[in-house]
């Protein structure tokens, strides 16, 4: 579970603006709240508005900037990243900070990063009490300095402590990868051999972020494909379609070919690459006794393809669906934009039971308002532990009939200065009042600007 993420001196972020999912003062709606055994009590859903250019989008951007450093390292050039409104920012620190719950214990982790140079600098990891407000170090380290390892956490224990000394010495110079990163190549038979002696915890960590944390950026889908292939999962797909007014009756899956695929322009050396990526994770399979078949989904020209390995056979197979009072199958393609975008989607709603934080940029893309309330509604009703944070210009969803005060933020910029974010809970408002309303007449902030320079029509 996200508890907070904290980010500084990132594209329109300067100062460190925070985004907390810890739930405030409001009494209502209790069923919005995830409650953890360490009397944590943590939001399911938060809704980010702002005007275009607000700073929104980069609040994802950040949260997915930094997952990619954590379990790549830097992969390319960021060194325009830096919140560029300030000449003096190129030579700052960028700073990015998660506080995360796993398995009942609350951890902080982040790092820092000077963009203009493609350099990390600094890296922290430490276990959080939050009834003391105390903080225990797991381990921090400097760039070309010694790391700095919790003898207690690790149990006094000389060899685990001599290993990861070793293995942070190999990398202590290098400013492109993290040690969190390190830790998780090559080193299971670390994890084998100490499993009860909390060095498992740079695993835990690393599988948080490549697992857990989840972000959809509008012109990207969730891969749900696994749910298409079950019946279970399959029914539970066919009733929320038809749930949300879409006008479908039925999701059916159909014998295709990878004839099929190469006759909807699909580069054949791409299909090539892609059947000995399947080929190697069946082997994969085969020799670790994996139940699960390995699968891939693809989009081409808007439609939706599976294609698994069963023994030396490629299965592929496709959707098609059936209306209401209609004859025949439809395919993908001839559903509208926003069919095929709750398509995207809607493994967020199937799952109800795990533990997942998704960060969707851009929730109501091609949805109507009230397709968007119903999601929303939807997921705050069906899940227990997972998490929603969206951005969104859906004023509809501003009702305190769907959402609590701490569930709602803001983005805001004073003439191109740099973002704000912020919550409605500071404003302390009641519960019957018509906020949508007051957040268009700019009560809250968060709107854009308009500037007449001209009068249009002047000549008619």
């Amino acid at each position: 579970m996200l508890i907070n993420f904290k980010v500084s001196n990132y594209l329109s972020f300067q100062e460190e603006q925070e985004l907390s999912m810890i739930a405030g003062s409001t009494k209502k709606k209790e069923n919005h709240i995830i409650k953890k055994n360490n009397d944590l009590k943590l939001l399911k859903f938060s809704a980010i508005y702002g005007a275009n250019s607000s700073g929104k989008s980069n609040l994802i951007k950040a949260v997915s900037f930094a997952k990619n450093i954590i379990l790549s390292g830097i992969r390319g050039n960021c060194s325009n990243l830096y919140c560029r409104i300030n000449t003096e920012n190129k030579d700052k620190m960028s700073s990015f900070d998660f506080e995360i719950e796993i398995n009942n214990n609350l951890y902080a982790y982040g790092f820092d990063i000077l963009l203009s140079k493609n350099s990390i600098k600094a890296e922290w990891l430490y276990k959080l009490n939050k009834k003391s407000n105390k903080e225990e170090l797991i381990f921090n380290r400097k760039l070309h300095e010694n790391i700095n390892l919790d003898n207690n956490y690790f149990n006094n224990n000389k060899e685990i402590l001599k290993r990861l000394d070793v293995y942070y010495s190999d990398m202590k110079d290098q400013d492109t990868i993290l040690f969190l990163t390190i830790m998780n190549k090559n080193k299971d038979t670390l994890y084998r051999e100490y499993n009860d002696n909390n060095v498992t915890i740079f695993k835990d960590i690393y599988n948080w972020f490549l697992n857990s944390l989840v972000i959809i950026f509008p012109q990207l889908s969730l891969d749900s494909s696994p749910l298409f292939l079950s019946e279970e999962s399959l029914n539970k797909i066919n009733e929320l379609i038809s749930k949300f007014g879409t006008g479908i009756s039925q999701c059916n899956l159909v014998d295709s070919s990878l004839d099929e695929l190469l006759s909807l322009n699909l580069p054949p050396e791409f299909l090539k690459n892609m059947l000995n990526n399947l080929d190697t994770a069946y082997i994969n399979r085969v020799k670790n006794n994996i139940t699960e078949k390995p699968l891939v989904s693809l989009r081409i020209n808007r439609e939706m393809f599976f294609i698994n390995r069963d023994n030396n056979q490629y299965n592929v197979k496709k959707v098609v669906l059936n209306h209401k009072n209609n004859d025949g199958d439809y395919l993908f393609i001839e559903e509208s934009d926003g069919t095929q975008r709750l398509f995207d989607l809607i493994g967020v709603l199937l799952n109800t039971k795990g533990e997942k934080v998704y960060f969707i940029d851009e929730l109501d893309r091609c949805f109507h308002p009230e397709l968007t309330y119903e999601f929303v509604k939807y997921f705050l009703e069906a899940t227990e532990n997972s998490q929603l944070v969206v951005t969104t210009h859906e004023s509809r969803l501003l009702d305190f009939n769907l959402l609590r005060r701490d569930e709602i933020w803001f983005t805001d910029r004073d003439k191109n200065g740099p973002t704000t974010l912020y919550s409605l809970e500071k404003y302390n408002e009641r519960f019957d009042k018509k906020i949508d309303k007051a957040y268009l007449e700019g009560r809250y902030g968060g709107i854009p600007t308009f500037e007449v320079t001209s009068s249009i029509g002047d000549n008619y």
